[in-house]
């Protein structure tokens, strides 16, 4: 079920934002939400290139193997 939200910005955002929404036949409210979505997406999920690195890094996936398996059987300090 959608939420409402209550955002206070000043005009000169409000007026930049508005602008950027109307260049792309949008709504404000749609432009500020596919904005917030895109950056929490980019804040949790790891780029493929960087995803790329850490399957090529054979020593950092040990770490990560052998890491997993001790916070499954609660070994180790959590810090």
């Amino acid at each position: 079920m959608p939420k409402s939200l209550t955002v206070r910005i000043d005009d000169a955002a409000y007026r930049l934002i508005a602008e950027a929404a109307a260049a792309q036949n949008r709504s404000v409210s749609n432009f500020i939400e596919t904005a917030a979505l895109q950056r929490a997406a980019s804040e949790i999920f790891v780029s493929d290139s960087e995803m790329a690195g850490i399957r090529s890094d054979s020593a950092l996936r040990k770490r990560l193997k052998r890491g997993h398996r001790e916070a499954a059987s609660r070994k180790g300090r959590f810090v």
